[in-house]
C-alpha cells in the first residue's frame, strides 16, 4: 500500500513539474514582428529583422514573424500580410527564400528548411530542400552545403556546391565557393567576385567585400572592379554602395555597371528612391536601364507604383523597357496582385518595348489559387508577347492544392 501511495505521489510531482516546465517554455517562446529583412551579401550572415513592429500594426500589413525558443534561438521566419501567409516580396534579402523558413540545431550543425504558404516543404535555388551549416568549435558557421529531398548533396542554381569560411585574427573573414568539381564559383551570376575578403561594421552588417587571390591581393574582374564598399544604417537598410578598383578609386563595374548606388528608405524600411552615379559622382543610367527611380506603396506595404527619372531628375523612361511608370493593382485585402500595367510620362497606356504588352491580368479561383495570367495591349485585348509568343497561361492544381500543370497559349488559343 505504501509503495502504491509513494508511486502516486511521484506521478503527481512529475506531472506538476512537466506542466510547470511547459508553462515556463511557453512563457519564454516569443514572436517578434518586423516589416523588412536586413541586407546581406552572404549566407554567412544570419537573417535578421529590420524595423520592428507592434503586433497591432503588423497584423494589418505585410510583416515577418521571427519566432524564438526558450533558449532564445531562432526557430522560424515567416512572411504574412495580416493573418494571410504570403511569399516574401520586395522586403526580402537574397536568402529569404520562402514563406516560412525553419531552423533546427544539433551539435555542430544548423539546418534550414523551406515551406510554402500551404505548409508544404519546398525546394529553393534549384533543388535545394535544405541548407546545412557546419559550425566550428566556437559555434560559428564555417561551411554550407545543400541537400535535396533525399538528403543527397546538390549544387544550387548559382552553381555553388559548397561555401567555406575562414576566420582571421583581425576579424576579417575569407569566403570561398566551389562547384561540384572543387573549382571556384562567383558570388552569384552576374557578380564576378570569387575569393572574398569580408569586413563587417559594428552592427555586424557587411561593410566591404574585396575580390582577392590566394595570397590576399586585390584582383580586378573584367569590369575593373575589385571592391564593393557598402553603407547600411542601424536597421540594416542598404543605403549606398561604391564600386572600387585595386587603387581604391571609384570604378564603374559589376552587374549594374555604375560606380555608386544610393537608396532612400521610408519608416517601414522600404526603398522609396534609387539613384545611380558614375566614377565622377554624376548621375548615370545603369546597365539595367535605370538612372533614378521612385517607388510608392499601398497601405499593406505592397508596391503600387514605380516611376523613372533622368539625370536631371525629370520624368523619363526606363531606358531598356521604354515605359515611365509601372502601376500594380492588388485585391482589397492586399494579398493578390490583380493587374500590372505600364504608362508613359503623360499617363497614357504604353507597351513594354521588349515584352510587347501593356498590362498583365491575374485571375484566381475561389481558393485564391492563381489560375490564369493574360497579356493585354493598350486596348485591353489579348496580345502575343514579343519575347516568347505567349498570350496567356493557365494553371491547374491537384486535390492538395499543389500546382499540377501549366499550359501556354497564343492569342488565338493555340497551345504553345
Amino acid at each position: 500500500m505504501k509503495k502504491i501511495f509513494f508511486a502516486i505521489i511521484i506521478c503527481l510531482v512529475t506531472l506538476n513539474q512537466t506542466k510547470a516546465n511547459t508553462v515556463d517554455n511557453n512563457e519564454l517562446l516569443k514572436i517578434i514582428y518586423y516589416s523588412t529583412i536586413e541586407f546581406v551579401e552572404t549566407p554567412l550572415s544570419y537573417i535578421k529583422g529590420s524595423v520592428p513592429l507592434k503586433s497591432d500594426v503588423a497584423l494589418n500589413r505585410n510583416h515577418y514573424r521571427f519566432s524564438y525558443n526558450w533558449e532564445n534561438r531562432l526557430v522560424s521566419i515567416a512572411f504574412y500580410n495580416g493573418s494571410t501567409p504570403k511569399n516574401p516580396n520586395h522586403t526580402a534579402n537574397l536568402f529569404t527564400l520562402a514563406h516560412r523558413m525553419e531552423f533546427s540545431y544539433e551539435d555542430s550543425i544548423e539546418k534550414v528548411t523551406f515551406f510554402n504558404t500551404k505548409g508544404k516543404q519546398i525546394t529553393v535555388l534549384g533543388d535545394c530542400s535544405q541548407f546545412v551549416f557546419n559550425l566550428n568549435q566556437l559555434g560559428f558557421r564555417e561551411s554550407l552545403h545543400f541537400e535535396d529531398n533525399s538528403g543527397k548533396r546538390v549544387k544550387n542554381s548559382w552553381n555553388i556546391f559548397e561555401y567555406k569560411w575562414e576566420y582571421l585574427n583581425d576579424g576579417v573573414i575569407i569566403e570561398d565557393r566551389f562547384d561540384t568539381n572543387g573549382k571556384p564559383v562567383s558570388i552569384r551570376p552576374g557578380f564576378e567576385f570569387y575569393r572574398l575578403k569580408l569586413y563587417f561594421n559594428n552592427a555586424g552588417h557587411i561593410a566591404l567585400m574585396q575580390n582577392i587571390d590566394k595570397d590576399g591581393n586585390l584582383v580586378a574582374n573584367n569590369s575593373g572592379a575589385s571592391q564593393d564598399n557598402i553603407t547600411t544604417n542601424s536597421n540594416g537598410n542598404f543605403l549606398q554602395w561604391q564600386v572600387l578598383d585595386n587603387q581604391h578609386q571609384l570604378e564603374k563595374g559589376n552587374g549594374p555597371d555604375v560606380a555608386i548606388g544610393i537608396q532612400k528608405f521610408n519608416e517601414f524600411g522600404y526603398e522609396i528612391e534609387l539613384e545611380h552615379r558614375d566614377e565622377n559622382n554624376q548621375p548615370i543610367y545603369s546597365a539595367y536601364g535605370i538612372c533614378r527611380s521612385k517607388t510608392q506603396f499601398d497601405k499593406y506595404g505592397n508596391i503600387s507604383e514605380r516611376t523613372f527619372y533622368n539625370e536631371v531628375n525629370e520624368p523619363s523612361y526606363h531606358k531598356n523597357a521604354g515605359y515611365h511608370k509601372l502601376k500594380i493593382v492588388w485585391d482589397k485585402f492586399g494579398n493578390n496582385r490583380e493587374l500590372l500595367s505600364y504608362f508613359d510620362v503623360n499617363e497614357k497606356p504604353t507597351n513594354h518595348i521588349i515584352r510587347g504588352y501593356h498590362a498583365v491580368k491575374y485571375e484566381y479561383d475561389e481558393k485564391k489559387n492563381l489560375i490564369r495570367i493574360s497579356y493585354l495591349d493598350t486596348n485591353g485585348q489579348l496580345v502575343n508577347r514579343k519575347d516568347n509568343g505567349i498570350s496567356y497561361l493557365t494553371y491547374q492544381y491537384d486535390s492538395n492544392g499543389k500546382r499540377s500543370s501549366t499550359l501556354k497559349f497564343d492569342k488565338e488559343g493555340k497551345t504553345l
